[in-house]
């Protein structure tokens, strides 16, 4: 009786154009999650609302020859706890002192706040710059199905990166525009690079990565993320999600494929 009912009402949400058949494979708490979440997003397009921060989730998989399969386009709903906890931390120390801490979990399961000297540490405390061929931090995958919680501090099911069974490879994350390369201190005029894209009123930044097949069979993807390298008490290196998000229909990579992921932050004023 429980199946027949989970299953008519997958049949409805199907009916309905609220999911498509790709998300079946999802338990129906997921599917009633991203219904829930469709339905919203639907709205809010139709009458033209927007959120003063904005997170989209762009998605580009070409096969082995470099044809586009698959572009995916969605809303990010999960900054998760911990991000908010980094930023109240640095928002919440005057200058020149740091005693008071907003804790947050490591991908090991560990807490932790950032240094005492955080200060004189500040292009550390937030970094996603990883490199190519490292899963760490910067954009990752997964293929976990369960709808992400506040308190997440790591993908369900990691994606590795490799050439092995189920791994993929990652490129090396990169932003947009790019940035200056010089410190500033006090111009009277507006530099020339090392502005973020400004659109009528919308201010945005963009952070992508590249993820290559080569293990030898189609890998799916369901959820992405991004973790942070910081520098922490002890002033060692740890690593923190700061966006958890399940892929609202999940999306396969063919053998030799590349699944390219960006996700674009916007304010609007």
């Amino acid at each position: 009786m429980v199946n027949y009912k989970a299953n008519h009402l997958k049949e409805k949400l199907i009916n309905y154009n609220i999911v498509n058949k790709s998300m079946l494979k999802y338990p129906i708490s997921t599917l009633l999650y991203l219904a829930k979440i469709n339905i919203k997003d639907k709205i809010q397009d139709i009458l033209k609302l927007h959120n003063n921060i904005d997170v989209k989730l762009t998605v580009t998989v070409k096969d082995k020859d470099g044809k586009i399969i698959k572009v995916h386009k969605q809303k990010s709903h999960s900054f998760l706890m911990n991000y908010l906890a980094m930023i109240a931390t640095l928002m919440s120390n005057p200058y020149g002192s740091s005693n008071n801490y907003y804790y947050f979990q490591s991908t090991a399961g560990t807490w932790w706040s950032y240094a005492s000297n955080y200060d004189t540490n500040v292009l550390n405390t937030l970094t996603i710059l990883d490199g190519a061929n490292d899963s760490t931090y910067g954009i990752v995958v997964g293929s976990g199905t369960s709808p992400p919680k506040p308190m997440d501090y790591q993908l369900e099911s990691l994606i590795q990166n490799g050439t092995g069974n189920g791994q993929l490879v990652y490129g090396a994350v990169t932003v947009s525009p790019t940035p200056g390369t010089s410190t500033l201190q006090g111009a009277t005029t507006q530099p020339s690079t090392g502005l973020l894209n400004v659109s009528g009123n919308t201010t945005s930044f963009s952070i992508s990565r590249t993820f290559q097949n080569q293990s030898g069979a189609s890998i799916t993807v369901s959820e992405t993320g991004i973790i942070t390298e910081a520098t922490l008490n002890g002033n060692v290196a740890e690593y923190v999600l700061l966006i958890h998000d399940l892929l609202s229909s999940p999306i396969t990579i063919p053998n030799g494929g590349v699944m390219a992921i960006t996700y674009t932050i916007s304010v609007t004023t």
